[in-house]
Protein backbone atom coordinates (compact mmCIF):
# COMPACT_ATOMS: atom_id res chain seq x y z
CA UNK A 1 0.00 0.00 0.00
CA UNK A 2 1.33 3.58 -0.99
CA UNK A 3 1.53 6.34 0.92
CA UNK A 4 -0.76 9.23 0.20
CA UNK A 5 0.85 11.98 -2.36
CA UNK A 6 0.63 15.12 -0.50
CA UNK A 7 0.59 18.19 -3.19
CA UNK A 8 1.33 21.55 -1.81
CA UNK A 9 0.41 24.85 -3.73
CA UNK A 10 3.27 27.16 -4.51
CA UNK A 11 1.81 29.72 -1.83
CA UNK A 12 1.93 27.19 0.89
CA UNK A 13 5.57 26.63 -0.16
CA UNK A 14 6.52 30.02 -0.46
CA UNK A 15 4.69 30.71 3.18
CA UNK A 16 6.96 27.49 4.77
CA UNK A 17 10.10 28.95 3.18
CA UNK A 18 9.38 32.24 4.38
CA UNK A 19 8.68 30.88 8.06
CA UNK A 20 12.04 28.82 7.73
CA UNK A 21 13.77 32.40 6.58
CA UNK A 22 12.33 34.10 9.47
CA UNK A 23 13.27 31.55 11.84
CA UNK A 24 16.69 30.95 10.91
CA UNK A 25 17.08 34.69 10.65
CA UNK A 26 15.90 34.89 14.87
CA UNK A 27 18.26 31.82 15.68
CA UNK A 28 21.09 33.74 13.60
CA UNK A 29 20.43 37.38 15.84
CA UNK A 30 21.70 35.28 18.58
CA UNK A 31 24.88 34.87 17.25
CA UNK A 32 26.77 38.11 17.73
CA UNK A 33 30.28 37.20 16.63
CA UNK A 34 31.50 36.75 12.97
CA UNK A 35 34.27 35.49 11.75
CA UNK A 36 35.46 34.66 8.18
CA UNK A 37 37.63 32.60 6.92
CA UNK A 38 39.03 30.39 3.73
CA UNK A 39 39.85 27.17 3.37
CA UNK A 40 43.40 26.79 3.16
CA UNK A 41 45.35 24.51 0.87
CA UNK A 42 46.66 22.61 4.51
CA UNK A 43 43.03 22.27 5.71
CA UNK A 44 42.01 20.01 2.71
CA UNK A 45 42.42 16.16 2.12
CA UNK A 46 43.14 13.64 -0.62
CA UNK A 47 39.10 14.01 -0.80
CA UNK A 48 39.45 17.62 -1.68
CA UNK A 49 37.48 18.00 1.37
CA UNK A 50 38.37 19.63 4.61
CA UNK A 51 39.75 17.64 6.47
CA UNK A 52 38.06 17.05 9.97
CA UNK A 53 41.04 18.06 11.99
CA UNK A 54 40.86 21.48 10.32
CA UNK A 55 36.98 22.29 11.72
CA UNK A 56 38.58 22.15 15.12
CA UNK A 57 41.28 24.21 14.43
CA UNK A 58 38.49 26.67 12.71
CA UNK A 59 36.54 26.70 16.08
CA UNK A 60 39.83 27.49 17.35
CA UNK A 61 40.69 30.56 15.22
CA UNK A 62 37.29 31.44 15.54
CA UNK A 63 37.33 31.36 20.03
CA UNK A 64 41.03 33.40 20.21
CA UNK A 65 38.76 36.01 17.76
CA UNK A 66 36.30 36.51 20.17
CA UNK A 67 38.05 36.74 22.80
CA UNK A 68 40.53 39.24 21.12
CA UNK A 69 37.37 41.30 20.04
CA UNK A 70 36.14 41.46 23.73
CA UNK A 71 40.13 42.30 24.66
CA UNK A 72 41.19 38.88 26.13
CA UNK A 73 44.33 37.55 26.43
CA UNK A 74 43.69 33.76 27.44
CA UNK A 75 45.35 31.64 24.85
CA UNK A 76 49.17 30.63 24.74
CA UNK A 77 51.56 30.12 27.41
CA UNK A 78 51.69 33.47 28.83
CA UNK A 79 48.53 33.59 29.82
CA UNK A 80 47.63 33.79 33.28
CA UNK A 81 44.51 31.59 33.53
CA UNK A 82 44.55 28.97 30.67
CA UNK A 83 41.06 27.89 29.31
CA UNK A 84 41.50 24.49 27.83
CA UNK A 85 39.21 22.99 25.32
CA UNK A 86 37.15 20.02 27.30
CA UNK A 87 34.51 18.74 24.84
CA UNK A 88 33.94 19.37 21.22
CA UNK A 89 31.18 18.45 19.17
CA UNK A 90 30.96 18.93 15.06
CA UNK A 91 27.98 18.02 13.46
CA UNK A 92 28.55 18.06 9.44
CA UNK A 93 26.01 18.74 7.18
CA UNK A 94 28.07 19.55 4.37
CA UNK A 95 31.68 19.68 2.21
CA UNK A 96 33.65 22.70 2.81
CA UNK A 97 36.33 22.87 -0.04
CA UNK A 98 39.62 24.47 -1.14
CA UNK A 99 39.53 28.15 -1.20
CA UNK A 100 35.74 27.99 -0.04
CA UNK A 101 35.01 31.23 2.32
CA UNK A 102 33.26 30.21 5.40
CA UNK A 103 31.35 32.29 7.86
CA UNK A 104 31.78 31.14 11.20
CA UNK A 105 28.96 32.91 13.83
CA UNK A 106 29.73 32.06 17.30
CA UNK A 107 28.14 32.72 21.26
CA UNK A 108 28.81 32.00 24.01
CA UNK A 109 25.40 30.18 25.49
CA UNK A 110 26.41 29.36 29.22
CA UNK A 111 28.84 30.43 32.01
CA UNK A 112 29.19 28.06 34.72
CA UNK A 113 31.59 28.28 37.83
CA UNK A 114 34.75 27.23 35.71
CA UNK A 115 33.16 26.14 32.13
CA UNK A 116 32.15 28.27 29.23
CA UNK A 117 29.97 27.22 26.31
CA UNK A 118 29.95 28.02 23.08
CA UNK A 119 27.75 26.95 19.98
CA UNK A 120 29.04 27.80 16.32
CA UNK A 121 27.05 28.16 12.87
CA UNK A 122 29.34 27.44 10.23
CA UNK A 123 27.85 28.74 6.53
CA UNK A 124 29.29 29.08 3.27
CA UNK A 125 28.54 32.66 1.35
CA UNK A 126 25.75 31.28 -0.44
CA UNK A 127 23.85 30.37 2.84
CA UNK A 128 24.35 26.95 3.08
CA UNK A 129 25.07 25.48 6.20
CA UNK A 130 28.03 23.32 6.25
CA UNK A 131 27.96 22.36 10.48
CA UNK A 132 26.72 23.08 14.15
CA UNK A 133 29.07 22.48 16.58
CA UNK A 134 29.78 23.42 20.59
CA UNK A 135 32.53 23.41 21.98
CA UNK A 136 33.03 23.82 26.33
CA UNK A 137 35.97 24.91 27.74
CA UNK A 138 37.27 24.61 31.03
CA UNK A 139 39.16 27.11 32.79
CA UNK A 140 41.69 25.87 34.81
CA UNK A 141 45.26 26.84 36.92
CA UNK A 142 48.69 25.29 35.35
CA UNK A 143 50.51 23.29 38.67
CA UNK A 144 49.29 21.69 39.40
CA UNK A 145 46.35 21.25 36.51
CA UNK A 146 43.03 21.67 38.25
CA UNK A 147 39.86 23.53 38.11
CA UNK A 148 39.29 27.04 39.26
CA UNK A 149 36.56 29.68 38.63
CA UNK A 150 35.81 31.56 36.19
CA UNK A 151 37.32 35.20 36.68
CA UNK A 152 34.97 37.91 36.86
CA UNK A 153 37.58 39.59 34.58
CA UNK A 154 36.74 37.10 31.83
CA UNK A 155 33.15 36.36 32.52
CA UNK A 156 31.76 40.40 32.79
CA UNK A 157 33.55 40.81 29.33
CA UNK A 158 31.56 37.74 27.81
CA UNK A 159 27.68 38.86 29.56
CA UNK A 160 28.48 42.36 28.68
CA UNK A 161 29.46 41.14 25.11
CA UNK A 162 26.57 38.65 24.66
CA UNK A 163 23.65 40.97 26.89
CA UNK A 164 20.44 39.16 26.71
CA UNK A 165 21.11 36.03 24.57
CA UNK A 166 23.29 34.64 27.19
CA UNK A 167 21.88 31.72 28.86
CA UNK A 168 22.39 31.95 32.98
CA UNK A 169 24.96 34.39 33.02
CA UNK A 170 25.65 33.50 36.61
CA UNK A 171 26.05 30.17 36.44
CA UNK A 172 22.94 29.31 38.48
Amino acid sequence: MSEPKIELTPEQIAEAMRLRDESSRRIEKLFKFIYGHRVRHDEVGAQGIMQASAWHDLLQLARGEYFRNLGLFIEGSEAPVQVIVRRAVIDHLAFAKYDQPIIVRMRCSRLGESSIKFEYLIDDTEGLRLAIAETIMSCVQRDPIRAIPMPFSIRDRVVEFEGEALVNPQGL
